[in-house]
C-alpha cells in the first residue's frame, strides 16, 4: 500500500476503466484508481503521469486543443476536434483543460530563456511596440489588457517620404510577445527584464513605436531610458485627417487636401512642417473654430516632439508604423472579445498568454520543454 507525503495510506479502489482522448481517436485504458482520505493528496490513476495524460487528453491531442482553443471558442474547438479527429471531450471539460495550461504557460513565459537563442541568431534592428485592448471580467467589467511586441527586423531598403507606402518591409526573423491585466506602471517593470532575457543589452539598441497614448510615452522614458522612440505614423496621419474635417468638413475635396498637404510635411520636415502647416493655415483665415482646430492638432503633436524623424526612419531602413502590436491587439480580440465572451480575471490573462505564444516562436519551446 503507498502512502502520501503526510504518511496517510492511499487505498486501493482496484481496477477502473477510463476513456482517453488521442488524435487517433477515444481509447478506454484499465488501471487503477488510487484514492486517499488526506485532503493534500486527491485521488488519481497514478500512471496518468507517466503516459503524460492530463485531462483525459493525451500529449498530442493536448498540443491541437491549445492551438484550436487559442484561435476559436471552446465550442468551435470541440466540434473542429470532432470534425477532424473523431474526437468529442466535453466543451467544459475542453475549457477546463485549456485555461489551465493556458495558466502554465503564462507562468512559464514570464521567466524562459529559450527565446534568447532564437534573437541571437536572428538579423536585424530591435523593435518594441507597445499597445492596450479590452477584455471583459467578471469581476470588474471590461479592463484594459496591455500588450507589448519584441522583435527583431532587417532594416529595408532606403526610402524617402514619397515612397513609405509602397517600400516593403522585410518580415520579422525573431517575435515574442506577452499581454496583462494589470496597471502601466507595473506592466512597464516586466520590459527589462523579459528584453534583458531575450538578449538586449542596452535600451539604446531598441526602437520603440507606438500610438499616441500618453502612459505608453511615460512608461517607455522610465522603463527603456535612452532608446529611439517613433510615433506610429498612421495615428499621426489620423490626427491630421481630424484636423482637415474641423476645418472644411466630413469628405470635402478640401479636407482631403489638407490631409494630404499634412501628410507630405509632417513626413518630410517632422514638427517642423507641423507649424507650418499650422501657420498657413492660420494665414488664409484665423477664426476662432479654425484656430481651436489648430491648437488641437498642435497640442497633439506638441507632446511627441522627438518622435517624429520619419525622413530620417525611411532613410535608415527603419519601420515607422506599430502594426505589430496592432496586429497582436487585433488578434487578442477576436479571441477574448467574442460575442457575449466574459472571463474570469485570472482566466483572462491566462488565456492572453496562450494566444501570444501561439502566434510567435514560443508556442514550439513550450511544448517541447521538459514535463
Amino acid at each position: 500500500m503507498r502512502r502520501c507525503p503526510c504518511g496517510i495510506a492511499r487505498e486501493n479502489r482496484g481496477p477502473a476503466t477510463r476513456d482517453v482522448f488521442t488524435c487517433l481517436g477515444p481509447i478506454r485504458l484499465r488501471r487503477r484508481w488510487w484514492g486517499s482520505k488526506c485532503p493534500c493528496t486527491p485521488g488519481g490513476y497514478l500512471v496518468d503521469a507517466v503516459l503524460g495524460l492530463d485531462g483525459g487528453l493525451s500529449p498530442r491531442l493536448q498540443t491541437k486543443a491549445c492551438r484550436l482553443a487559442a484561435d476559436v471558442s471552446f465550442a468551435v474547438a470541440a466540434e473542429h476536434l470532432k470534425e477532424l479527429l473523431g474526437v468529442t471531450p466535453a466543451v467544459e471539460t475542453l475549457r477546463t483543460y485549456c485555461e489551465r495550461q493556458a495558466g502554465r504557460i503564462a507562468h512559464w513565459q514570464a521567466s524562459e530563456t529559450g527565446s534568447a537563442e532564437a534573437f541571437h541568431a536572428a538579423e536585424g534592428g530591435w523593435e518594441f511596440t507597445i499597445d492596450a485592448g479590452k477584455v471583459n471580467t467578471r469581476e470588474k467589467g471590461w479592463r484594459d489588457l496591455k500588450i507589448a511586441v519584441a522583435q527583431k527586423r532587417p532594416t529595408a531598403k532606403p526610402a524617402t517620404p514619397a515612397q513609405w507606402e509602397s517600400r516593403v518591409l522585410p518580415e520579422p526573423t525573431a517575435r515574442v510577445m506577452w499581454a496583462d491585466i494589470t496597471k502601466s506602471e507595473r506592466f512597464r517593470r516586466t520590459w527589462r527584464s523579459r528584453l534583458g532575457r531575450l538578449g538586449l543589452k542596452a535600451p539604446a539598441q531598441l526602437h520603440v513605436l507606438g500610438d499616441g497614448a500618453s502612459w505608453i510615452w511615460k512608461a517607455t522614458g522610465r522603463a527603456l531610458t535612452g532608446c529611439r522612440q517613433t510615433l506610429d505614423v498612421y495615428h499621426a496621419c489620423e490626427h491630421l485627417a481630424t484636423a482637415g474635417k474641423r476645418l472644411y468638413g466630413d469628405a470635402t475635396p478640401e479636407a482631403a487636401a489638407f490631409l494630404e498637404r499634412g501628410r507630405k510635411v509632417l513626413l518630410n520636415e517632422g514638427w517642423n512642417g507641423v507649424c507650418r502647416l499650422v501657420g498657413e493655415e492660420l494665414a488664409a483665415s484665423d477664426t476662432p473654430k479654425r484656430r481651436a482646430a489648430l491648437d488641437r492638432l498642435v497640442n497633439y503633436f506638441v507632446a511627441h516632439l522627438n518622435r517624429l524623424d520619419y525622413r530620417g526612419r525611411l532613410a535608415n531602413g527603419d519601420a515607422i508604423g506599430s502594426g505589430a502590436v496592432e496586429g497582436a491587439a487585433k488578434t487578442l480580440g477576436l479571441r477574448l472579445k467574442a460575442r457575449g465572451a466574459r472571463w474570469r480575471h485570472k482566466n483572462a490573462k491566462a488565456m492572453a498568454a496562450l494566444v501570444c505564444c501561439r502566434h510567435t516562436g514560443q508556442w514550439d519551446l513550450f511544448w517541447a520543454r521538459p514535463a
